[in-house]
């Protein structure tokens, strides 16, 4: 079955609603972490978390599981997992993948978290040396 939904690269979303934002929101801490996050959560759908201590709840528990989850947050009927690219501390960037919430089912998304990781250890691998100043090509 054919699903459509809308969404356009380059759509700026808050970070507390997005699994990206959430993973990069995750590696921070205190003031640095309020930085990023409004004092007022919006929802943007009914899923959407708008309570700031959920959400902290939240982000604890990306850190520790090393992934993050945006379901149906700033779409509804998508859901989007996404990992950290860690060749820096905190974490600058990361890497997601998204689906229609009727495609998936848990072995799914166990198969998307995994596939997540490991091409966000070896994105991070490779990047890792080049942040630190390190170049591609010998001169």
């Amino acid at each position: 079955q054919y699903t459509r939904i809308a969404n356009r690269v380059g759509r700026r979303l808050p970070a507390y609603a997005t699994s990206l934002g959430k993973v990069l929101l995750a590696e921070r801490f205190g003031t640095q972490r309020d930085e990023h996050v409004p004092a007022a959560l919006k929802a943007l759908t009914p899923h959407t978390i708008t309570d700031r201590v959920q959400l902290d709840h939240v982000l604890d528990d990306v850190r520790v599981r090393g992934y993050a989850c945006d379901d149906e947050e700033n779409t509804v009927g998508l859901r989007c997992f996404a990992v950290p690219l860690r060749y820096c501390r905190p974490a600058q960037d990361a890497i997601s993948a998204s689906v229609p919430v009727d495609r998936l089912d848990p072995q799914r998304e166990r198969d998307i978290i995994d596939a997540l990781r490991t091409m966000g250890d070896k994105v991070s691998r490779v990047v890792r040396p080049l942040a630190n100043g390190d170049k591609w090509f010998a001169s």
